[in-house]
């Protein structure tokens, strides 16, 4: 079962709305929507706030993720450790490359998201500097 489903699952045996989850994640209904169509994923920050939202422990996400809590996972930035933020999971005991890929994209992506808000706050600390020169 695709992620996906099991959010659809978990929202409608809660009794809740696709705007009410929508709300409760600080996003669009259409957005999620697409995530629970399984058309687009859910941001890190987002996957953060689904206890929350759903009325769900933190340790059940891993259930929604599919992820055997016992497992051992290694998280590598390629294969040399250059600090660019680019990197992978990898998970050597389970065959569910699925819920892996997930898993994968959802590490890219909080990757890519703490990559722009350093060049944003490092431009602007550059105009604060100049600001200060002034």
């Amino acid at each position: 079962m695709k992620i996906s489903d099991k959010l659809f699952s978990v929202r409608t045996a809660k009794k809740l709305s696709k705007q009410e989850v929508a709300d409760l994640l600080g996003m669009d209904v259409t957005t999620y929507g697409r995530v629970e169509a399984g058309k687009r994923n859910l941001e890190i920050d987002k996957l953060k706030l689904l206890p929350d939202a759903l009325g769900i422990k933190v340790e059940e996400i891993l259930d929604l993720l599919e992820i055997d809590r016992g497992n051992t996972f290694n998280i590598t930035n390629g294969e040399n450790s250059t600090g660019n933020g680019i990197g992978s999971i990898e998970n050597f005991y389970t065959g569910n490359s699925e819920a892996l890929t997930e898993i994968k994209n959802l590490y890219t992506e909080l990757l890519q998201q703490k990559d722009s808000m350093i060049e944003y706050l490092k431009q602007e600390n550059n105009e604060l500097k100049n600001l200060l020169k002034k």
